[in-house]
């Protein structure tokens, strides 16, 4: 990175103020130490925008109009609402973006080997995730069959349901906030964030959001027989200064409609300690059923800042609210609403 680049990323970067405690490359157990609590700060989006084509990378100055852009909503989201403001049109949608706006907005662009990214995304050479056209999750499928989403609450989402995150794995994706071709600014902050821990024969994933703990046993076997399981079965081992993990056997209503799985999804995750305070975290997705190739992202995990912590997420409005939901469809179908 040249001199022009790290001078305007430097105040960004003072942001972070990592911990100073003290830190050796390797665990007692002579393993890759990647123990601590963790964040995506980026406003990087995961696929690349179709305008920039195979483009990897940005300009420092191009680097410096995304970040003064962010800059620019975050200070619009800020600001006092307009209590002369108009009703939303009827029909219209009502987002929680109210809740976005007490959340950290991230302002900087990751940058991996040099390069300041277009998306995290990096393998298709396009940076977009290669979705199949007639690639089907178990939602449509039911849809398919004649169940609608209403009909029960299995044909409901783990989101909305409050069961987990709407995601497979935490990390691999950030849910939107203020959205725009060329990023995400005010992405979901608890989805960002992790601790890690590790043992001799284990590494525990602790995600804010939704506060899941997620066990990684190392040099061990898939265990088919326990049935699929939220978050998948996790298995890992370490190779040089990387700790490499593989998971299959996710629960097939576990997909998303932005990223949608079947029971052949499977992640090869791999966290490389690249300096004391980042991780680089790189993984690959493979569903032959819901994408015409395996496709790989890279992201670089920096060390929260001294004094953070994680909270508990506790959500369960969705639980609670579906006794309402389908009540009001059984109303609907009878011609009483």
């Amino acid at each position: 990175m040249n001199k022009l680049c790290i001078s305007f990323f430097l105040p960004l970067f003072a942001n972070f103020i990592y911990a100073q405690e003290s830190w050796s490359p390797l665990t007692e157990y002579g393993h890759p130490n990647l123990q601590g609590y963790w964040t995506n700060p980026f406003q990087t989006p995961l696929e690349r925008p179709v305008s920039l084509g195979k483009r990897r990378s940005y300009s420092v100055l191009e680097a410096q109009a995304l970040v003064e852009r962010a800059i620019g909503l975050d200070r619009e989201r800020r600001a006092p609402l307009d209590p002369g403001r108009p009703a939303p049109e009827p029909g219209g949608l009502i987002n929680n973006q109210a809740d976005g706006n007490f959340e950290i907005m991230p302002i900087e662009l990751a940058e991996i080997d040099g390069e300041i990214r277009t998306s995290f995304v990096i393998d298709p050479e396009n940076g977009r995730i290669p979705r199949k056209t007639d690639g089907k999750d178990i939602h449509e499928i039911w849809r398919d069959q004649g169940k609608a989403r209403f009909d029960g609450p299995e044909g409901l989402t783990p989101l909305d349901r409050c069961l987990n995150p709407g995601a497979q794995l935490p990390l691999i994706y950030i849910f939107g906030g203020v959205g725009h071709e060329l990023g995400n600014p005010a992405g979901d902050n608890p989805v960002r964030n992790i601790q890690i821990v590790q043992n001799e024969g284990y590494v525990a994933l602790l995600t804010e959001y939704f506060s899941l703990v997620r066990i990684i046993r190392i040099d061990s076997e898939f265990r088919p027989e326990v049935g699929n399981k939220w978050m998948g079965d996790s298995i890992g081992f370490y190779e040089n200064n990387s700790l490499v993990v593989q998971t299959r056997y996710f629960r097939p209503e576990q997909s998303i409609v932005p990223l949608r799985s079947s029971s052949e999804f499977t992640v090869q995750e791999v966290f490389t300690r690249t300096g004391k305070n980042e991780i680089l975290f790189q993984y690959t997705i493979t569903d032959p059923n819901i994408y015409s190739q395996p496709w790989t992202a890279e992201i670089p995990l920096q060390r929260m800042k001294e004094g953070s912590k994680l909270y508990e997420y506790a959500c369960h409005e969705g639980n609670y609210a579906i006794p309402s939901m389908l009540r009001a469809a059984r109303m609907e179908e009878a011609g009483l609403l």
